[in-house]
């Protein structure tokens, strides 16, 4: 039933359930408002279903692209457009929700035909954006518990070293498969 509703719709409502989750925040963090609006139970509920959409979006739109043909291209922009895709990962610490994977997943369309290893690289980028937010929607249940209190943070800097990890990986000109991946697109590890 999933699989026939259209990915922006689940964009859509992610969009609206993290933003009505964090403007009230946002708010009061700037000074609007004397405290925050929601009750801490309310903003937490409205991130997971906001993940959880975010997710169902996420996963609609890797899984219905096509697969392709491709054609070689020189390996100097293949590793210069490699790094590219692995530094879309750290947009998610801009605040702005979704954006991390959009952009990869936006790069990944545009790259994915000119070379084998970018197809390759894409996918691993794609899937530990899944994953991160996989990761993180659980460890929102643990904040009911006090443990998503310690495992959130922990979560976003697992995921800045790897990412730089990857970036320095790629700069050498290696390809580098990201640690607590899921392999939800998959394909197959094509060197330079």
């Amino acid at each position: 039933m999933v699989k026939n509703l259209p990915s922006w719709l689940f964009l859509a409502i992610a969009l609206v359930l993290i933003g009505a989750a964090l403007l009230p925040v946002l708010r009061a963090m700037i000074g609007v408002d004397a405290k925050i609006g929601l009750p801490f139970t309310t903003v937490v509920i409205l991130m997971i279903g906001g993940l959880m959409s975010g997710l169902s979006a996420m996963i609609l739109l890797v899984r219905s692209a096509p697969k392709l043909a491709v054609a070689p291209e020189p390996a100097e922009s293949t590793k210069t457009r490699a790094l590219v895709l692995h530094a879309s990962g750290l947009l998610i610490f801009t605040g702005i929700p979704l954006l991390n994977f959009l952009v990869a997943y936006w790069l990944w369309g545009k790259y994915r035909h000119q070379h084998p290893h970018l197809n390759w690289v894409g996918q691993e980028v794609l899937n530990y954006q899944i994953a991160i937010y996989l990761y993180l929607l659980l460890s929102l249940f643990l904040v009911f518990a006090g443990l998503g209190v310690i495992t959130t943070p922990l979560l976003l800097l697992l995921h800045m070293v790897c990412t730089i990890y990857a970036l320095a990986t790629s700069a050498r000109g290696k390809a580098f498969s990201y640690p607590a991946n899921i392999p939800i697109i998959q394909g197959r590890r094509v060197g330079y």
